[in-house]
């Protein structure tokens, strides 16, 4: 089984490891195939780590735990996380306000949806794939047009349905699929760094790339980064997913973008790549920015958010601060079998 959670709710995946563990029972034998600690220590007997494509280590579950596995995973020591700090939070920057927003086959995906965002705070959407994350991200960047409702940012209504509209608004966007929507596979560093900002004029003079600068701004910024990379001019396809994603981020980070739409933004990572877009994260928030990270990961959002929302068959249909957060509750809610009114009532 590989990442067989990625789509499942809390619940459900409690329900597939009692299935798991009575197919052993039987005496059948279970591969299962996951980045996430939490669930290799709960599911599995053995254990083996691979990294960049040979075993490393196989162990006994009970010779193990979660440090000396993330540990084996890297190749080095992981940092602790930071520790949470509650900081005021400012204006609100982002408001959506009755938006209904339809997939490419005519379907409504968000229905009437509704949310903020702050100043200075991340909040986490978590739920189920195909409950309009992905056309969530995209109007909000730019790559999709709303039908009906309003959205304000930074004060201002948002253009609707122009990409170049948000980047100048100061709107970031790391999108789910960074090979297809974020990057592009057969062209270098230099010129995946340089989408979002030639035309201003430290990256240009007269309507041309001003060659030298940019190479020398691309090798500070993958230095910055920490992007491993055999050249500038290496095709950008060539690099690990975690050398992708790190350069997606240093472009959409260097532009100092007010909001960050973070979807997925550690899926596939190991864990120090998984460690290093956190602190990232986490560092744009505590400087006064604020992050709407879209995640099924649900051990990521409540590690992260300063603020909860469940998305559910295009709506949001719960809410809760870091606080209060409950994993069985929201697991609940990402299932359809709670909404706020059912909770309040």
């Amino acid at each position: 089984m590989d990442e067989p959670t990625s789509v499942l709710t809390p619940g459900e995946a409690e329900q597939l490891f009692a299935t798991l563990q009575h197919m052993k029972a039987e005496g059948k034998t279970v591969i299962l195939t996951t980045h996430k600690l939490k669930e290799v220590m709960a599911a599995s007997d053995h254990i083996s780590v691979m990294r960049k494509g040979k075993l490393i280590h196989s162990m006994e579950k009970s010779a193990t735990n979660e440090h000396d596995l993330a540990k084996l995973m890297v190749g080095k020591d992981i940092r602790e996380s930071r520790p949470f700090l509650p900081r005021p939070q400012g204006k609100r920057l982002l408001d959506l306000q009755q938006v209904d927003v339809y997939a490419d086959h005519g379907k409504k995906v968000l229905d009437h949806i509704k949310l903020h965002v702050n100043e200075g705070e991340i909040v986490g959407v978590a739920g189920v794939a195909g409950n309009g994350q992905k056309e969530l991200a995209e109007v909000l960047s730019g790559l999709r047009a709303w039908k009906r409702g309003m959205i304000h940012f930074n004060g201002k209504e948002l253009q609707n349905g122009s990409v170049r509209g948000a980047i100048e608004s100061g709107i970031a966007h790391v999108p789910e699929n960074r090979m297809k929507s974020g990057l592009a596979g057969s062209l270098g560093i230099v010129d995946n760094l340089l989408f979002k900002s030639y035309r201003t004029k430290e990256r240009s003079c007269f309507g041309f790339l001003r060659i030298g600068v940019n190479r020398k701004w691309s090798q500070d910024l993958v230095e910055q980064f920490d992007v491993k990379t055999p050249g500038l001019d290496t095709p950008v396809q060539h690099l690990s997913g975690g050398n992708q994603q790190k350069l997606l981020f240093a472009r959409e980070v260097h532009q100092q973008p007010l909001l960050m739409v973070a979807v997925h933004p550690t899926q596939g990572l190991d864990v120090g790549a998984t460690e290093g877009v956190h602190r990232l994260l986490t560092e744009m928030r505590d400087d006064g920015k604020s992050v709407l990270l879209i995640s099924e990961d649900l051990d990521e959002v409540m590690q992260l958010s300063d603020r909860i929302l469940v998305i559910y068959n295009g709506q949001i249909i719960g809410e809760m601060a870091r606080a209060e957060a409950d994993r069985e509750k929201i697991g609940m809610y990402m299932a359809g079998l709670l909404s706020a009114e059912e909770e309040a009532g």
